[in-house]
């Protein structure tokens, strides 16, 4: 009798497991948050990442960061040769469509920084989705010009995103 009540127990216990697992991981996966070092007592800064929606639809809609006065979601573009940037008011993520920002595209400006950011440091950048929980990470500070994490990492040589 134990034994048949242990079975009925795992049994409807299995599944309210797996629920509270899904519910734990997290809806919207962040990689490979980097920023590039900025030259003597810049000011100012940029962060590049890929956004990736494992829930339904959602935006996101704020950034901030304790290395920065300010965090905000930029976009370069070119406009008749002429380089230029606006400021967005949010990111619509679509399920399972990666959102990359990287140099010459979308980034994360940050403006009045504590200090200076220098190679190797790290720094943490929470963002905030309209749907989803906030997610922190830890952004690394690669080399002024860098063009990615895959180009400081040895052997990866010309292999950057």
């Amino acid at each position: 009798m134990k034994r048949v009540l242990l079975a009925a127990l795992l049994a409807t216990a299995g599944p309210a497991w797996a629920q509270m697992a899904w519910a734990q991981a997290p809806d919207i996966q962040v990689d490979q948050p980097w920023a590039r070092a900025t030259p003597g007592g810049g000011k100012s800064g940029v962060v590049y990442l890929t956004l990736i929606d494992h829930g339904g639809p959602d935006t996101l809609t704020g950034i901030s960061t304790p290395a920065a006065g300010m965090a905000m979601l930029h976009e370069s573009f070119d406009d008749n040769g002429v380089a230029r940037m606006r400021m967005l008011d949010g990111l619509k993520l679509d399920p399972r469509a990666p959102v990359a920002l990287r140099p010459g595209g979308m980034h994360v400006m940050l403006t009045d920084l504590v200090q200076p950011l220098r190679v190797g440091a790290t720094f943490p950048l929470t963002l905030t989705f309209a749907k989803a929980s906030p997610v922190t990470v830890t952004v690394r500070v690669l080399k002024i010009g860098s063009p990615g994490p895959a180009s400081d990492m040895p052997g990866m040589k010309g292999m950057a995103q």
